[in-house]
């Protein structure tokens, strides 16, 4: 078993590991991201910073964003720490997480394995492990891996964790020896088939390329085991039109539920995010999970109006601009 020398360890994937192309979205986007593992605790140090805030005594109530509305509950517990949301800091990911923890609660197996694609701040994962005393494997670029690394460091000091460069022994690697294993993208073939009891990404298939989704899609339907379920969320549009997903390439799953997420369609100022639940059975002539054309124009009825109206215009302008061109090219 490797060391559990915390500080060590974070700072020795930090130096090392290798830069990637990860999709156009990722290139511009990963300059933002910058973290640190002092002390014991997590420092966000880049542009962007996608954590909560450890809770301290001297924070006052009215500096802090209510991580449920309902119960005023603006301080969670998780692992050893105390977190909340400072107002100035604007960070709402433990909101999300929360909100995503409570909607698949009874869909979550006690002890299964989970895997999240694009896991990002990791707090999603973190309170299934909390609560279901799952294995959880996140997989995201290194940049953004650091995040959700510095965040279990801090909150769950005590478990068992796999990091990317500690993989040595690929053929003997077990995943039920640790509590939490991060992945980089190119490292998923590790994860053997039909072995995961819940699939996730969120907030992440509208910033990727359109192959890389396909990618993903693909994955996952090797790797859910039957009667295992896969969750997306991801914006109405945003890079794709959600409609547009190939999720036909996820094959023997069937519906658990299509809705509005309550906080995105709550908060006018967030964009419209739709919350898919599959399960994948083994039954007879069972049909592929595919949008066609009638569901494709009823899914402009999930817009909000002014998102209707901005992308409305941006294709009109779109439609114009290949016209011209055509036009142009003829003459």
């Amino acid at each position: 078993m490797i060391e559990n020398n915390l500080k060590n360890r974070f700072q020795t994937f930090k130096k090392n590991f290798k830069e990637k192309i990860y999709g156009k979205q990722w290139e511009q986007d990963k300059k933002n991201f910058d973290i640190d593992f002092i002390d014991g605790e997590f420092i966000n140090l880049g542009k962007w910073n996608f954590l909560p805030s450890l809770y301290k005594n001297q924070f006052n109530d009215d500096e802090l964003l209510n991580i449920d509305d309902a119960s005023n509950l603006k301080i969670i517990s998780l692992g050893s720490k105390k977190l909340c949301l400072q107002k100035e800091i604007g960070n709402k990911t433990l909101i999300y997480a929360k909100n995503y923890f409570e909607l698949l609660e009874l869909f979550i197996k006690k002890e299964g394995i989970v895997c999240e694609i694009g896991s990002g701040s990791g707090l999603f994962s973190a309170l299934i492990n909390e609560k279901k005393n799952t294995i959880n494997i996140l997989v995201d670029i290194p940049n953004v891996l650091l995040t959700a690394i510095a965040l279990y460091f801090t909150l769950f000091p005590n478990k068992k964790f796999l990091l990317p460069n500690e993989i040595y022994n690929e053929e003997k690697l077990n995943f039920k020896n640790y509590d939490f294993i991060f992945l980089t993208p190119e490292q998923i073939n590790l994860i053997p088939n039909e072995s995961l009891d819940l699939g996730i990404n969120t907030q992440s298939f509208m910033e990727m390329d359109e192959s890389e989704v396909d990618h993903y899609l693909k994955f996952f339907n090797s790797k859910t085991k039957y009667d295992g379920y896969f969750f997306c969320s991801n914006r109405l549009r945003k890079r794709h039109y959600f409609f547009n997903y190939k999720f036909n390439f996820l094959k023997d799953f069937k519906l658990v539920f299509l809705e509005k997420d309550k906080i995105f369609y709550k908060n006018k100022s967030l964009a419209a995010m739709l919350n898919l639940l599959l399960i994948k059975k083994k039954e007879r002539n069972q049909k592929d999970i595919k949008f066609n054309i009638v569901d494709k124009v009823k899914g402009i009825f999930y817009f909000k109006s002014n998102e209707f109206f901005y992308w409305l215009k941006k294709d009109i302008k779109k439609c114009i601009v290949y016209i011209l061109k055509k036009i142009k090219l003829k003459k």
